[in-house]
């Protein structure tokens, strides 16, 4: 029993479920009677194991059991029945009812100094309070996390990496990448060399923090070893949708559908979207159909995520889902949907304050943004927001436009394998900036603004360019810069 305590409090769930087992065969043999207090210990314990191997139900009735022990000496036990109690409700979607629990949960850890499950209580009232749209209070609830490490010495346990990572995402949700990469270089510090598995989520951040900066070189080494971590250990779906969006997320930027459809073959299906993790996974499916071109496909699911999330109350992934589902319109050439589903998101966004999510498919909906503001369907925080995001998004986009200079163009025409409608219809400079500005998703008058030229000139540029390359319209001008980017290894 102690040594179960022990790896418990270490978060060694395997060890502890190990541990019981010989207990348990080992009563059995030498035909041991528990006491009810006993009993309670033990099934406090099967609980966090249960909860751990993904089976909410069976540590639902454990924990219940555990508590349902009326000796109160054993408060160990209590604290981590209730724990759990309020974990089974997050990850079953009752979030009005986890979060008491989980408060509940801190405020008895406290009274008995068992720290390390205090803090635990505050990571998972922050995950709460994000998935209830709340972001800001989550961000003081991990301010007192923070707290409670520095006053009691916290700083070495795993969970301490737990806070840091959580911290990291709500940066990268707010796109404050510097701080972002930095929170999580911190976790992976937290776990130096000893626990590699565990290294996976601070590598699928880095990984998105270096895409969203256009650093793609960058990115695949994080990707690359996401990649080794996945075929090393076999993760809860929490870890393997966070690894799988920056996965998608990387092979998106590469125009690389081979991987997104064998991942889409391979991948894992929760049989229902009630929290945000199984929220993530589905999200992630339905990005690779989006970009497999199975729009009816893509549809559905996101049809099936929005209904979960709303009847779960999960407002920050209903948020998400709105902006997936304004691509998917953009896709499918409906602008009209598109830019409603884009008002909506926008106007959720100011309770859950997410940026990051808009950024990623800025390409594709920084028209739609430009066209809202300027047609005045916004209201005025709506319209700040928007102005903000445009500008998020041409800095993003300007990283990715500059492979189209003077060096990289000579290098281009020169290649063995370039085209030979390329190299015999060669573009000036200025078209092919024109170019690798359409191709980053700059509207006409963006292209304009950042040329410094009149907005009837550049639509001369483009229609020699299209001439040139003989192509008809902008989704075959980026495909064309894509394939060429690709040519040439980005």
């Amino acid at each position: 029993m102690l040594q179960a305590w022990l790896a418990q409090s270490q978060h060694r769930y395997n060890d502890v479920g190990d541990l019981l087992a010989k207990a348990k065969d080992e009563m059995a043999r030498l035909n041991v009677q528990l006491s009810s207090k006993e009993q309670g210990e033990f099934n406090a314990l099967r609980a966090q194991v249960a909860i751990n191997q993904n089976e909410p139900e069976k540590a639902l009735e454990l924990a219940e059991l555990s508590l349902s022990q009326p000796d109160a000496s054993i408060y160990r036990s209590r604290i981590v029945a209730t724990s759990v109690v309020g974990e089974v409700n997050h990850v079953l979607g009752d979030l009005s009812r986890a979060l008491p629990m989980m408060q509940q949960t801190e405020k008895l850890a406290r009274q008995y100094q068992v720290y390390h499950q205090a803090l635990w209580a505050l990571l998972q009232q922050s995950e709460i309070l994000i998935a209830q749209g709340y972001v800001q209070a989550a961000f003081e609830i991990q301010d007192n996390a923070f707290k409670l490490v520095e006053e009691h010495q916290l700083h070495q346990l795993p969970m301490h990496e737990f806070l840091l990572r959580l911290r990291a995402q709500l940066f990268w949700c707010w796109n404050r990448l510097d701080e972002a990469e930095e929170y999580a270089y911190k976790g992976l510090d937290i776990l130096g060399s000893h626990s590699e598995s565990k290294h996976l989520h601070s590598y699928s951040m880095l990984a998105r923090i270096a895409i969203g900066r256009g650093e793609l070189d960058k990115a695949g080494k994080f990707i690359d070893q996401i990649v080794h971590l996945l075929k090393q250990s076999t993760y809860h779906v929490d870890w393997t949708a966070n690894a799988s969006l920056s996965l998608i997320l990387y092979w998106q930027a590469k125009g690389d559908t081979k991987s997104i459809s064998h991942w889409l073959d391979t991948t894992s299906r929760p049989e229902v979207a009630c929290n945000h993790f199984t929220q993530l996974q589905w999200r992630n499916i339905a990005r690779a159909y989006i970009n497999l071109e199975e729009y009816d496909k893509a549809q559905e699911t996101l049809d099936f995520l929005q209904e979960q999330a709303k009847s779960h109350s999960l407002v920050t992934d209903t948020n998400r889902n709105l902006i997936v589902q304004a691509v998917l319109q953009v896709s499918r050439g409906d602008e009209d949907q598109a830019s409603a589903l884009l008002k909506e998101a926008l106007e959720m966004t100011n309770q859950t304050g997410i940026i990051s999510n808009f950024l990623i498919d800025g390409a594709k909906i920084g028209h739609l943004l430009q066209g809202l503001t300027s047609q005045s369907k916004l209201g005025d925080l709506e319209r700040h927001r928007a102005q903000q995001l445009m500008k998020d998004i041409s800095t993003t986009q300007r990283s990715r436009s500059v492979h189209f200079d003077e060096d990289f163009v000579e290098k281009l025409v020169n290649h063995p394998n370039i085209p030979e409608l390329v190299r015999t219809s060669p573009l000036t400079q200025r078209e092919w900036q024109v170019l690798g500005l359409i191709y980053s998703g700059f509207s006409n008058e963006q292209i304009a603004q950042e040329l410094d030229v009149a907005g009837t000139t550049i639509k001369t540029h483009i229609r020699n360019l299209y001439q040139k390359l003989n192509i008809a319209n902008r989704k075959e001008a980026i495909k064309t810069a894509e394939n060429l980017l690709q040519l040439m290894g980005f």
